[in-house]
């Protein structure tokens, strides 16, 4: 029967470290800001090593970032919605609405690196 991922791991040494609440709040903050795991962070910065490349995941802003631009997509649809059933709405407010929305878009798709 094939190993199982566990069992074929290189890394076999666990080492188990105590920190106070600070401590362990500025390493996952540290690490998060870093897009590593916090085994791959704490590898990297104390041993000097590269992180592994799997070992990157999105930082937290980056999944903000990503949350917030499918609010404003939903947004953005609720209310060209609400602006095709109304009347009497002025063009120059819904105009200046779809503009702002599309720059707050514009803005969070370049903070990810990414183009429109």
């Amino acid at each position: 029967m094939a190993e199982s991922g566990s069992e074929k791991r290189q890394r076999k040494v666990k080492r188990t470290v105590r920190l106070t609440t600070l401590e362990d709040a500025l390493l996952c903050a540290y690490a998060d800001h870093a897009g590593l795991t916090i085994a791959s962070y704490l590898r990297h910065s104390a041993l000097h090593m590269p992180p592994p490349r799997t070992a990157h995941r999105p930082t937290v802003n980056h999944q903000l970032a990503v949350r917030l631009l499918a609010e404003i997509a939903q947004l953005n649809t609720a209310f060209r919605d609400a602006v095709a059933r109304a009347e009497g709405v002025d063009p120059q407010a819904v105009e200046t609405a779809i503009r702002d929305q599309s720059e707050l878009r514009l803005v969070l798709l370049e903070s990810m690196g990414l183009a429109p």
